[in-house]
């Protein structure tokens, strides 16, 4: 062979070793590249299924909420629809953290989920919310700011929906900041736009809302002329936890009223309903509520009972709030049975619970009274 063919063999086989090796190497690529598409559909996936599951916990969290919320309105303008991770995710830990009474921590979820809001109508929402989170935390003033700005904000937009909420949820700031007459041109406003456009759950809400600020201007018989309208209205929807919520503020004005046993009825009527549905909440508003006439029957023993079965729900369910209110009312009860140091103990107990979830006003009215129980004490 002569050299020119000598090096022409070797030099194809060169090229037979390096076509192989070239062939291995985009075996090899190819490989990874389907191994990567793989993960990459994989991690897709899983990141499909975790979305879908805190969309899931989303609106978990939103219905537990409805059936604890009374009197407020909590507009939401689909916000439980949202599908972007970010905001499914602080939406869900924002509405957790409400269920939870950490309203600190639900207020910071929804200011930073407003910073992700893409039109008025979601910020007007989370504003409410942020609002609503205030109310619970006796944070009353900043509340009143809050929804100024969902006004001011819903007003220029002209979001009906929003306006009804706010004009609500400021009219139950301006009842508890010692405002009777400016919350009720709040709540007849709200109720004014919900009857406009046809929400008959925020007319059933503010009707309740304004005979509980009749009831505060010494007017009970026209507040009770405005929860029985909106009693009427949960019958027509079918509503029985709004029924139940009607019939407990209509027990209170028969309380009020100065007629115990008529309340007493209206009472038991909302535990029946309560338990039916199995709203533990609304049981244990209404034992409470029981407890409460049978203290003004003269009868501390039984309103004890009924007080110590409210507290227990409220343990079960995990309400801070019931729990303050109950073991205040308890230790109201040892008050009038002179059991001043079991009392006191229960007081203090009220106070403390109160304290931790910012209900500032309540802690005042524990430690006033507290007060007259350690001069009852030093008097013994």
């Amino acid at each position: 062979m002569s050299p020119f063919w000598a090096i022409l063999t070797v030099l194809g086989g060169i090229g037979a070793v390096v076509g192989i090796g070239w062939f291995i190497l985009f075996l090899v690529k190819e490989c990874r590249k389907k191994k990567k598409q793989k993960e990459e559909e994989a991690r897709r996936r899983e990141e499909r299924e975790a979305n879908q599951q805190q969309i899931k916990e989303l609106k978990e969290e939103v219905t537990k909420l409805n059936q604890t919320l009374s009197g407020v309105v909590p507009y939401l303008d689909g916000l439980p629809e949202v599908r972007q991770q970010k905001k499914v995710v602080l939406l869900r830990d924002g509405f957790r953290a409400m269920n939870e009474y950490r309203h600190a921590d639900a207020i910071a979820k929804f200011k930073e989920c407003l910073e992700l809001a893409s039109n008025d109508s979601e910020r007007c929402a989370l504003l409410n919310l942020i609002g609503v989170s205030q109310i619970r935390s006796s944070a009353y003033k900043d509340a009143k700011k809050t929804f100024l700005e969902v006004i001011r904000i819903a007003e220029k937009a002209k979001i009906e929906e929003a306006l009804t909420a706010a004009y609500g949820n400021i009219g139950l700031v301006y009842q508890t900041l010692g405002e009777p007459k400016k919350a009720l041109e709040f709540h007849k406003r709200s109720l004014k736009i919900a009857e406009q456009i046809g929400n008959l759950e925020v007319q059933a809400n503010q009707l309740g809302n304004i005979g509980l600020v009749y009831l505060t201007l010494g007017e009970p018989r026209k507040a009770l002329e405005y929860h029985e309208k909106a009693l009427e209205i949960a019958k027509k929807m079918d509503n029985l936890q709004g029924q139940a919520a009607d019939l407990v503020n209509i027990g209170n004005v028969y309380d009020d009223l100065g007629e115990p046993q008529k309340a007493l009825e209206y009472h038991q009527r909302a535990l029946k309903i309560a338990e039916k549905i199995g709203n533990l909440e609304g049981q244990a508003a209404a034992l409470g509520n029981i407890g409460l006439v049978y203290q003004t029957l003269g009868e501390p023993k039984k309103a004890l009972e009924y007080y110590e079965r409210s507290l227990k729900l409220a343990e079960q369910i995990g309400n801070p709030e019931v729990q303050a209110n109950q073991l205040g009312n308890i230790g109201n009860v040892y008050e009038d049975l002179g059991q001043f140091e079991k009392a006191l103990d229960y007081l203090k107990r009220a106070r403390e619970m109160f304290a931790r979830i910012g209900a500032k006003d309540k802690v005042t009215l524990c430690e006033g009274n507290i007060a007259l129980v350690k001069k009852k004490l030093g008097k013994q």
